[in-house]
């Protein structure tokens, strides 16, 4: 895989390395715990598209009122 000149440039070869193996090890280390993850994110995916315009808007929120609860979480520390 190809590493951007930006990349190369901005960050050290540890620094590289470390987000690399970050990413590869994300969702698990073992090869049935990725597939397992990825098939419950499938599912998750199937059940919201089969879901109507109005049971979406009830059951999701927009990333600004994410952001929201998030720093509201932050400031109770």
């Amino acid at each position: 895989m190809g590493i951007a000149p930006e990349t190369i440039k901005n960050f050290t070869e540890p620094e590289i390395i470390a987000h690399c193996l970050y990413e590869m090890t994300f969702i698990g280390f073992e090869e049935e715990e990725i597939r397992e993850q990825f098939r419950l994110l499938k599912d998750e995916m199937e059940e919201f598209d089969k879901m109507t315009d109005e049971e979406k808007k009830e059951n999701t929120i927009t990333l600004q009122e994410l952001e929201k609860k998030l720093n509201k979480k932050g400031d109770k520390k």
